[in-house]
């Protein structure tokens, strides 16, 4: 118990013995003044703890302590009221509320005020239950969302799996069967189901290494690379992969930076995995990876000319889960997880991922690796 809250309550039970007793003592005095009259205790003088009584028979002077009496207990009565109210207030309103409030919690309802904010103990327990509640509030609203999004989650890998292993199914039959003994038929079905594999991988890779994340099991092994070379290298595959592809073209920058940085290589091919992949959903003609270095730091960039992201979706891209508006329109739905996926990589490494985008105009994302 606070020093303010034991020094209200003995202040108040002193007041019950002690404040009758001055009302008593003032009557008296009121009396003595003959601003008052109360017939039995009439022309009584006290000096000196004498009290003499002129006149006064003594059944009369059988009256006076009885009067006395009686007047400190219908003061200390009213005391008791009042103080008990004042307790009420101070003490039973305050519980009466956390009690109401706590109850409310219990169900699951949280729209609700605590009504009691006066300032005292109380009234600071009070706020602060009220703040716990918003929290909670907050908490479970996130709860709610995320567990929507896994169901969404399930429902989305349901299908990103189904839809190429369905092909890659049929694709296979199709050349089990003989049904296709045209070569460059064969050939066009072979890489079909090399790029719907390819895809199938990409979907595991962010699957497992989402679960890893979750169960904080994630490690990184950092090693000195050359970026000029991790880059160099990963970016001959990918101009490989999309010399076939007649629609979207893979440019990499005149010259590229070098740097010796710590980084887990395979994580970092796994970012710009990921954010290619991505920019190849949403481009219109081309995808561009490009670097630039200073005294801190050593970036990197992949660039897209596609349908850009809403000024509003900018600030959730890198929820787990979260897919723009655009995104839904596309042919191909995410499941929400690769873009999560980069930014816990790379802050694993100590850095940074930005985005800016225009709608209508492309995107560039940003990585920023500490030297």
């Amino acid at each position: 118990m606070s020093t303010s809250l034991r020094s209200k309550i003995l202040v108040a039970l002193v007041s019950i013995i002690i404040i009758p007793i001055v009302i008593v003592g003032f009557t008296l005095v009121l009396m003595h003044f003959d601003i008052i009259h109360v017939p039995a205790l009439q022309d009584i003088d006290f000096h000196a703890i004498q009290i003499t009584a002129p006149g006064k028979n003594t059944e009369e002077l059988t009256l006076l302590p009885l009067t006395l009496l009686w007047i400190y207990i219908i003061a200390m009565i009213a005391m008791v009221i009042v103080v008990s109210k004042v307790l009420s207030d101070f003490l039973l309103m305050p519980l009466k509320e956390l009690n109401y409030a706590a109850e409310r919690i219990g169900t699951g309802d949280f729209d609700f005020k605590i009504r009691y904010n006066k300032d005292n103990e109380f009234g600071k327990l009070c706020r602060e239950f009220d703040s716990m509640k918003d929290n909670l509030q907050l908490t479970s609203r996130k709860q709610d969302i995320y567990e929507n999004s896994r169901k969404e989650l399930i429902a989305s890998i349901t299908h990103d799996l189904k839809t190429p292993l369905t092909s890659i199914i049929g694709y296979v039959e199709g050349l089990q069967d003989g049904v296709v003994t045209n070569p460059e038929t064969v050939e066009n079905y072979l890489k079909v189901i090399h790029d719907k594999s390819l895809r199938l991988d990409h979907l595991i890779d962010d699957l497992f290494t989402f679960t890893q994340l979750e169960l904080e099991k994630f490690t990184v092994n950092v090693a000195e690379t050359s970026m000029a070379s991790m880059i160099t290298e990963y970016s001959n595959t990918k101009i490989r992969e999309y010399q076939s592809n007649d629609h979207i073209a893979f440019i990499v920058g005149e010259s590229v930076d070098d740097a010796l940085i710590n980084i887990d290589e395979f994580r970092i091919g796994q970012v710009l995995e990921n954010l290619i992949s991505n920019a190849e959903k949403y481009t219109d003609s081309y995808i561009k990876l490009y670097t630039s270095s200073d005294d801190l730091h050593y970036n990197i960039f992949i660039e897209d000319d596609g349908i850009g992201i809403a000024k509003e979706d900018l600030p959730f891209i890198f929820d787990y889960f979260y897919q723009c508006d655009k995104a839904r329109e596309t042919k191909r739905k995410g499941t929400g997880l690769g873009l999560a996926i980069c930014k816990q990589l790379v802050e694993a490494h100590k850095g940074r991922i930005y985005v800016r985008s225009t709608v209508g105009e492309g995107t560039v994302f940003k990585i920023s690796l500490r030297k």
